[in-house]
């Protein structure tokens, strides 16, 4: 998990240079191969996130998405990987990985460490899904996160309520685009810039899937 903080916390400052120095700093690591190599592929994700136009190698998906089949108890590892690495999966293999994980969840949410784990997983589906305009297969998922949250999940609720804006956004050309901007400028009452930069970026990132 260590190596994890360090991607969120350089994805949070949208520091794609630093990214990649983690990336050169995992081929160095002390761990087994198939470690390394899947911590990288998370590292290459969060660097696409940011940088649409970064490439995503066809070996990592095959070695990933052989991966996350291989496993038939998933533990948390498989959780975080599967969460932050869907833009290498295929739409076949993200729909029934993501189903699968919906009949999982039971198990999954004995465990807090869990739960969290769950509903980042579900807002990264759901945003993957309309990244990838699979809009009829957003209500299962959408159900299954509404279950879970809970009113002090403040930045899951905020995620969800932007995602909720960018799906009718997506669906309707960007006829909400003024409600969508007027939302992301309230979350300065946050006081948490990094927050509101990376709804800008999603932002625009979903602008250009219109244009």
């Amino acid at each position: 998990m260590r190596i994890g903080r360090k991607v969120v916390n350089r994805f949070a400052h949208q520091d794609i240079a630093a990214l990649e120095q983690l990336l050169e700093e995992v081929d160095q690591e002390q761990m087994a191969q198939t470690y390394r190599r899947l911590n990288a592929i998370v590292i290459k994700d969060a660097i696409h996130s940011l940088n649409k136009s970064y490439p995503l190698a066809e070996e990592d998906s095959e070695f990933l998405t052989t991966y996350l089949y291989a496993i038939e108890s998933w533990t948390w590892f498989e959780l975080y990987l599967f969460c932050n690495t869907m833009p290498f999966l295929s739409n076949q293999d993200l729909i029934f990985l993501s189903t699968s994980l919906l009949e999982k969840s039971k198990e999954f949410k004995e465990l807090v460490h869990n739960r969290l784990y769950m509903k980042q997983g579900l807002l990264n589906i759901l945003s993957e899904l309309m990244e990838r305009k699979l809009f009829s297969y957003i209500p299962i998922f959408e159900a299954e996160l509404e279950r879970m949250l809970r009113p002090y999940d403040v930045f899951e609720k905020v995620s969800w309520q932007f995602l909720k804006k960018m799906s009718v956004f997506l669906q309707t050309k960007g006829s909400n685009q003024k409600e969508i901007e007027r939302f992301i400028q309230s979350l300065q009452v946050l006081e948490n810039p990094q927050l509101t930069s990376l709804f800008e970026l999603r932002f625009q990132q979903y602008k250009e899937l219109i244009d």
